[in-house]
Formats: structure tokens, C-alpha cells, sequence
């Protein structure tokens, strides 16, 4: 006689608790990526705080711990991937950001170079580091815990929420930036603006895990793990019985990532400057709110793009994004430097997010659907840390260390790896069971 399946006998959670699974996933990751972005959105103006005001690599100095943040993600993802995968979703989750929460505390109250020289740099380094292993951790345990969270037929909608709250914070660092630049000059932003900044991501991030605390109840309750003891999941075995997955969750990346953090950093950056530069500070300020608005409706985008991909599938979003983003990088990052009325700056913004909403609302479910249970947070983390220390988190640094030739070298770095993106999303399967819709293991 055949044993039944405990997983088919597990009573299933009803639509109350995956709401409740969907916040236990969000408001961490929300609060994670703000943290990102402030140092993101602010480094322009922290940059002589940590090195010599005179310096005039500045600004390369700081996107390059930017950078240094996304080379040791890979470290973070196996890390936090293994905790994920063997103690649950939820944990790494909240250990992740309290390790970040607390890092942009220290940054907050960290004396400048003016203060302790060069040991200012130091510090910015060693936090750096420390967020970046953070950071890589949490991408994971969210994507997996979200993807988990839907049932078949609703699994984009529920894992685009993802993309939705890292949309969300980088909304929240602007809104920041803007009221900052309403009660002050960039000289007061410079001098004790981004302190602020930093202290309120740090708590926001510690508040949160007293949500976290309830809520993740509701997570175990909605995302019910594989009956019987979980098997620890090692790299040998990731790189050994599922490369193949892994080499194409890294091809898929380089390009997502190289674009999305030069449309929601560099891009911002440029919009401002040409901003400043033709009208000073009030134009700046129009200019920061118009980038606002647009996140605002970017992050409006990701349900979208998610509850879509449920009807067509992940791949034709994926191969629209590649497609339409190797045609127009190089129109999205001339335009952002010569135009500078607020309606074009808006619409050129609206398009170029609407392109990477194809991307950015899908990728974390298609990533997940490739492995199993047991390997599946190690998996999507460490493929995406993987591709992100390599193409993504360069891409200001890439930017800033070539806009000597006029952006051109940076124009041809980011279209290349959009192309590399778009033969991975062709070469993706399509209309076929994932690992998502695997029976679970029997005991």
C-alpha cells in the first residue's frame, strides 16, 4: 500500500497568511535595500567626509566600495544560503539585517578623514565589506521565502514583491534625499545630511525585525518546507549536480544587474548633475523629485510585471528586456546627460522602466523555479552574488572611471552584458514544470 504524502495531508495555508508570508518577506527587504541606496544616493556627498576634499578621484573612491560590496556577495550568499536552507528562510533573513541595520549605525557616527585621516577610509571599508556579506545573504532568503510563499499559477505575483520593496527603498533614499534638499544646501547634506540618512536606515532596519519577529510565524505557516529533516545543501554539491542552473542564474544576471544599478544609480546621478549645471539648486531639487516620481511609479510596475508573467510566462518578458535594453543603453544614458526638462526627463525614465520591469519583476521567480528545495536559497544567492560582484555593482564605478571618452566606453560594457542576458533568457525553457511544482519529499 502506498503512504500518502504528508505534504498533500499538510493543511494549506489560506489567502490571510500568505498576505502576512508576503510581509514577513518585504518589510525586511524593504528596509535592506534602503540601507543599499543611502549609501548609494548619498555617496556624492559623502565622499570628502571618508577621503581628502581635494581629491578628485573622490567620487571613483567611493562607487569602488560600491563595488567592493558586490565582490564579497558571493561570500554572504553561501553563508546566509546554507542558514536559509538548513534553518529556514525567515532566520537568515533577519540576521541579514541586523547585520546591515547595524552597519549603516556605525557609519552614522563615524569620525570623517578631517578627524582620524586616513583611518576614516578604513572604516568606511571594513563596513563596506560587512554590508556587502549582508546584503548578499538577504537577496537570497527573500527571493526563496517570496517564490515559496504563491501558489502555482500566482508565483510571479507573489515573488515580484521582492522587486517591488528593493524598488521601495531606493524610493525611500530618494524621498530622503529630496527632503534634504529642501531644508538644506549640498553643503549641509554634505556636512550632517547623510548622517541622518544612515541613522534612519539603521533603525528602520531594527525596527523591522520586531515585525519580523510575528510575521515570520506567518511565513512558516504559508512556505511549509520539505516533510522530514532537511539536507544541509554544501557548494560541492551546488557546483557539482546543479552547475549547469547556476552558470545560467549567472548568465541571466550580468545584464539585469548591470542595468538595473545604472538606471537606478548612475542614471539618477546624471539627471541631477545636468540638472545643477544648468539651473543650480532648485533645478536639482526638480530634478530629484522627478526621478522620485519615476521610482514611485517603477515600483508601482513590479505586481505587474509579476501577476503578467503568470499568464506568458518568464521567458518572453526576459527576452523583451534583453532585446529592447541591447537597442537602447546607449539612448537611455546620452539622453539622461543632454536633456533637462522635467516632462522629458520623467518620460525617458517611464520607458527605460518599463524595459526593465520585464526583468526586475521576473528574474527572482525564474531563478528560484531552476533548483530544488534543499539547494534552492544557496542556489539564486550565490549565481546572482556571483554575477552581481562581476557586472552589477561595477556599473557606477565603470561609468565614473570612463566618462573621461564621453561615456562610450561604459555605453559599449553595458550593452554587451545586456546581450550576454538576452541568449541566456532564449535559452531559457519555457511552458514546463518547475522545481517550484516538484513534489516535495517523502518521509
Amino acid at each position: 500500500m502506498t503512504r500518502p504524502d504528508p505534504a498533500a495531508t499538510r493543511p494549506q495555508p489560506d489567502r490571510r497568511a500568505r498576505v502576512r508570508a508576503i510581509l514577513a518577506g518585504s518589510v525586511p527587504n524593504l528596509v535592506q535595500w534602503f540601507n543599499l541606496y543611502v549609501y548609494a544616493t548619498f555617496a556624492p556627498y559623502f565622499r570628502t567626509e571618508f577621503f581628502p576634499a581635494d581629491s578628485p578621484d573622490s567620487l571613483v573612491y567611493v562607487y569602488g566600495l560600491f563595488a567592493l560590496t558586490f565582490v564579497v556577495r558571493p561570500l554572504g550568499s553561501w553563508l546566509f544560503g546554507r542558514l536559509a536552507d538548513t534553518r529556514g528562510r525567515q532566520q537568515a533573513l533577519v540576521t541579514a539585517v541586523t547585520v546591515m541595520s547595524l552597519g549603516s549605525v556605525v557609519l552614522a557616527v563615524a569620525p570623517t578623514e578631517r578627524s582620524i585621516g586616513a583611518w576614516a577610509a578604513v572604516v568606511l571599508v571594513v563596513v563596506s565589506i560587512v554590508q556587502g556579506i549582508a546584503t548578499g545573504g538577504e537577496y537570497a532568503a527573500a527571493t526563496v521565502l517570496l517564490s515559496e510563499s504563491g501558489s502555482r499559477g500566482h508565483r510571479g505575483f507573489f515573488a515580484s514583491f521582492q522587486a517591488m520593496t528593493i524598488v521601495g527603498g531606493l524610493v525611500l533614499a530618494q524621498a530622503l534625499l529630496l527632503l534634504l534638499q529642501l531644508v538644506g544646501d549640498r553643503a549641509a547634506i554634505s556636512q550632517w545630511g547623510w548622517r541622518v540618512a544612515f541613522i534612519t536606515g539603521g533603525v528602520a532596519g531594527l525596527v523591522s525585525l520586531w515585525w519580523s519577529r510575528g510575521a515570520g510565524r506567518a511565513a512558516s505557516v504559508a512556505t511549509p518546507g520539505p516533510a522530514g529533516p532537511r539536507r544541509p545543501a554544501t557548494m560541492a554539491e551546488l557546483l557539482r549536480g546543479y552547475g549547469r542552473p547556476l552558470v545560467w542564474v549567472i548568465l541571466l544576471t550580468a545584464g539585469g544587474s548591470a542595468a538595473f544599478y545604472t538606471a537606478t544609480v548612475t542614471v539618477p546621478y546624471i539627471v541631477r548633475e545636468a540638472a545643477f549645471g544648468a539651473g543650480g539648486a532648485g533645478a536639482e531639487s526638480v530634478a530629484t523629485g522627478v526621478v522620485l516620481a519615476a521610482f514611485v511609479v517603477l515600483m508601482l510596475m513590479q505586481p505587474l510585471g509579476g501577476a503578467l508573467s503568470d499568464r506568458i510566462g518568464r521567458k518572453p518578458l526576459l527576452v523583451v528586456f534583453g532585446s529592447l535594453g541591447v537597442l537602447g543603453a546607449g539612448l537611455l544614458v546620452t539622453a539622461a546627460a543632454r536633456i533637462v526638462s522635467p516632462p522629458a526627463v520623467f518620460g525617458i525614465l517611464l520607458l527605460a522602466f518599463a524595459v526593465l520591469t520585464c526583468y526586475l519583476s521576473v528574474n527572482g521567480i525564474a531563478k528560484a523555479e531552476v533548483f530544488p528545495p534543499h539547494v534552492r536559497a544557496l542556489g539564486v544567492g550565490f549565481g546572482y552574488a556571483v554575477a552581481n560582484s562581476l557586472c552589477g555593482g561595477t556599473a557606477p564605478l565603470v561609468y565614473h572611471a570612463t566618462a573621461a571618452d564621453g561615456g562610450l566606453g561604459f555605453v559599449v560594457y553595458l550593452t554587451v552584458l545586456l546581450a550576454v542576458t538576452l541568449v541566456a533568457a532564449i535559452a531559457m525553457r519555457g511552458g514546463v514544470p518547475s522545481a517550484l511544482d516538484a513534489p516535495r519529499e517523502r518521509t
